[in-house]
């Protein structure tokens, strides 16, 4: 998709399906957009609130907020509670911004020092540590997810 030129900009656990096949697909791209160019950037605010990058706040973004947003996503997925969490949307905004989360919850607890090292490099603030896509899809932890797929097959 990010090859292509399109940012999806609303990607949450509600734009996420899974096919008969076990495969996930993203959905609904009613707030997608195409850019073009080396470095491309949109200034429209858009997303949903909880999964929205400390950039888009900023409102000058670029692909790497969905990443961003598959970053939150895999912090609720492992550990059921979203990263950024507050009483007033002004106060989930402030900790986007600052990147302020942490892996106290029990469930993490279970979870492997990959998955950790992984949400980490997704949920950075700073946009050049920040993993784009294609290098997140080569971080070990997807290694050890395929050779654990493959081991399931086997038997």
């Amino acid at each position: 998709m990010h090859s292509q030129g399109v940012i999806h900009r609303d990607i949450k656990p509600e734009n996420i399906m899974l096919t008969e096949n076990d495969e996930l697909k993203l959905i609904d791209f009613g707030l997608s957009c195409m850019v073009n160019g080396a470095k491309p950037k949109t200034k429209a605010v858009a997303g949903t609130p909880y999964y929205m990058a400390p950039e888009v706040l900023l409102g000058v973004y670029d692909s790497k907020c969905d990443v961003w947003a598959i970053g939150v996503l895999l912090y609720v997925f492992m550990s059921g509670y979203l990263p950024f969490q507050g009483n007033s949307r002004d106060e989930v905004f402030q900790k986007i911004s600052a990147g302020q989360y942490h892996f106290n919850h029990p469930e993490f607890k279970d979870c492997s020092s990959n998955i950790i090292d992984l949400i980490k490099k997704l949920l950075c603030v700073d946009l050049d540590k920040r993993l784009t896509a294609f290098e997140a899809l080569k971080h070990p932890w997807f290694e050890s997810i395929d050779n654990l797929t493959k081991t399931h097959r086997e038997v």
